[in-house]
């Protein structure tokens, strides 16, 4: 793959991530939720329950 931010030719078993982090086809962004704790396992359930698949919270400090 071609990485975006340098152009460098790589692959992504060589990129060193932070964890937990993922790679996806889509994205659900939730900004400024108002608290700061994560959502509970319950609100993921329902979240994924409504899409019918699995999902993954992860946060990103920007």
């Amino acid at each position: 793959m071609t990485a975006p931010c340098c152009a460098a030719a790589t692959s992504l078993d060589a990129l060193e991530y932070d964890w937990p982090c993922g790679f996806a086809r889509f994205e659900i962004a939730v900004w400024n939720p108002g608290r700061l704790i994560r959502f509970g396992d319950d609100e993921l359930s329902a979240v994924s329950e409504a899409l019918g698949h699995p999902v993954r919270q992860i946060r990103a400090h920007i």
